[in-house]
């Protein structure tokens, strides 16, 4: 994150302006509150240790900038950079400096993160990226977005309750927990059903929750003619309880896939999502 040597970040937690916790053998070990409210204050400029001091204040600079000027391009070559690396740290540190310069949470989202993942997919597919890296890239996401969704303001809760999930065979998350951290954002009660859930499984949970919402997040799919079965159950229930579908993903590019999944909107992404959500489901509507 701050391109140091390991003896610098020693010295600055034994001088207490880095805050640690001690193990039971040990070890110290940082929270990432720690860590981002020590570069807020400057804690990088107290080493004296030349080069790495300099190139802390390098990576900093061209952040910073990237932020200020809206370079979307730059800022995801940054978060390319720590989502590849598996640094944690450093792609919550992007997400965070973003939100204090006034950029959503939703668009960073679509901004930056969403087109860094699909770059990143597709070097997979052709063989330029290592399957671990496409995993580390995805845990440095999912760990971004979460320590970014506990620091947002949330709209007071109103009652309302959404499942969502993907469908049985789609393993990709990280759309799902977007969906799920706008939603808990808005108010609603956000019960993920996690991915490669069968629809089986939807018409169940729709049965024990009665939501007003289901949302269906699919990149791939497979056996169309158990999902055309399964799903026939899944809409009656839904129908029963009154809920809302929307659905989104890539997968729902595919007219066969698309004319299964039977529903109220196909989202194309957060925004036009949101938008959705707040038209359909006014605050002056919801349960008190």
């Amino acid at each position: 994150m701050w391109a140091v040597s390991e003896s610098s970040v020693k010295r600055w937690s034994d001088s207490g302006a880095l805050a640690c916790v001690r193990t039971p053998g040990g070890h110290r070990r940082f929270t990432m509150q720690a860590l981002l409210d020590f570069q807020r204050a400057g804690g990088a400029g107290r080493d004296d240790g030349g080069a790495d001091h300099r190139g802390a204040t390098a990576d900093a600079t061209q952040l910073d900038l990237a932020v200020a000027g809206r370079d979307w391009s730059r800022l995801q070559e940054l978060y390319y950079e720590a989502a590849v690396a598996g640094d944690e740290a450093a792609g919550a540190a992007l997400l965070e400096r973003a939100f204090q310069d006034g950029i959503s949470a939703i668009e960073s989202k679509e901004r930056i993160l969403t087109p860094v993942l699909h770059l990143i997919g597709e070097r997979w597919r052709r063989g330029e990226l290592n399957i671990w890296e496409e995993h580390l890239a995805s845990q440095v996401t999912l760990a971004a977005t979460g320590h970014l969704h506990r620091r947002l303001p949330r709209a007071p809760a109103h009652g309302r309750v959404a499942l969502c999930g993907c469908p049985e065979g789609d393993l990709h998350e990280i759309a799902l927990q977007m969906v799920v951290e706008t939603l808990e954002a808005e108010g609603w009660r956000a019960i993920s059903l996690g991915p490669n859930t069968p629809l089986f499984s939807f018409a169940d949970a729709v049965q024990r929750f009665s939501p007003q919402l289901v949302c269906i997040s699919a990149t791939i799919v497979h056996d169309l003619e158990r999902l055309r079965r399964d799903y026939k159950h899944f809409y009656r229930a839904a129908r029963h309880h009154a809920a809302r579908i929307v659905i989104g993903g890539a997968a729902f590019a595919d007219p066969q896939v698309h004319d299964i999944f039977l529903h109220d909107f196909r989202a194309i992404g957060l925004t036009d999502f949101l938008e959705y959500v707040r038209r359909e489901f006014p605050p002056s509507d919801a349960a008190t």
